[in-house]
């Protein structure tokens, strides 16, 4: 080997190593980054919701809207994550505060919006510990927890089928809650067993839920007759309110316990 060859060599081995060093500094980077974002409770999250048949015909419960702070390092990071760091420095000049997750309560379970480690809007539920919640009555349903859940998965799909990423604005908790609350409110069986159908033809996955969903709705009485029997004692709304009038009321809830962040800005609106 001549003389020539060997610098030669040896800086091939030291851009050889150079490289190992940063492919490791890159893999624990991106492991570390998922941990992180693990550790704020992004990503996928075990289902709560024990198995059962799931059933739209059941007797009337109660839905409560509430909602909870995400506070401290994981609602700086989550303000910086989604531009509201950006937008209330922008409006009003001052450091961003925490944000507010709203989800729909029924029985001893939340169905909520959350966001996967790519910030694209995903569907989870968990058990409600009630001291960690501030809660509105706001309407009645008569699904079951599993029915539920099939609700809360295809509010999800239809969302992510407009827009797959979080946005603070137009695709964020809030906005998931309310379509909720309007698939599964009493008076609307027939609209929702019609829209299963659809979500689940886009997805490409047949069920003999949809059929189901369908007898049970043809079962009840039309969304009239239902929305009449929520003025009655068994039946009614927070408030006495017709189910007709839920999905106002419940705009109303959010807008007037949401953060504002100046007088003509607000994390609900723009």
């Amino acid at each position: 080997m001549s003389d020539s060859e060997k610098p030669a060599e040896g800086e091939q081995e030291h851009q050889s190593r150079r490289q190992k060093v940063k492919g490791f500094i890159k893999d624990e980077f991106l492991k570390g980054k998922l941990k992180l974002e693990h550790s704020l409770g992004l990503g996928n999250k075990p289902n709560t919701i024990p198995p059962a048949d799931p059933d739209i015909k059941g007797p009337q419960r109660t839905v409560q809207l509430g909602w909870h702070p995400v506070a401290g390092f994981a609602g700086k990071w989550f303000a910086e994550k989604t531009g509201l760091g950006k937008l209330i420095t922008e409006k009003t000049h001052r450091c961003p505060d925490p944000t507010q997750h709203w989800a729909v309560l029924v029985g001893e379970y939340a169905h909520e919006l959350w966001m996967d480690e790519h910030l694209d809007v995903i569907y989870i539920n968990e058990k409600v510990k009630l001291e960690e919640w501030h809660t509105f009555e706001i309407g009645k349903t008569r699904f079951n927890d599993e029915a539920l859940r099939q609700a809360g998965e295809m509010t999800i799909f239809s969302m992510r089928q407009k827009q797959p990423g979080y946005n603070l604005i137009s695709n964020n908790c809030q906005i998931f809650a309310l379509q909720l609350l309007d698939a599964i409110q009493v008076g609307k069986h027939r609209e929702f067993a019609t829209s299963f159908a659809v979500y689940k033809d886009a997805i490409k996955s047949p069920s003999k839920i949809v059929g189901f969903f369908k007898t049970q709705a043809e079962e009840l009485p039309d969304g009239e007759t239902e929305q009449q029997a929520g003025t009655t004692t068994e039946g009614a709304s927070a408030g006495g309110r017709p189910p007709s009038e839920v999905s106002a009321h419940a705009v109303q809830v959010m807008q007037e316990n949401t953060t504002q962040v100046d007088d003509h800005h607000s994390f609900w609106r723009e």
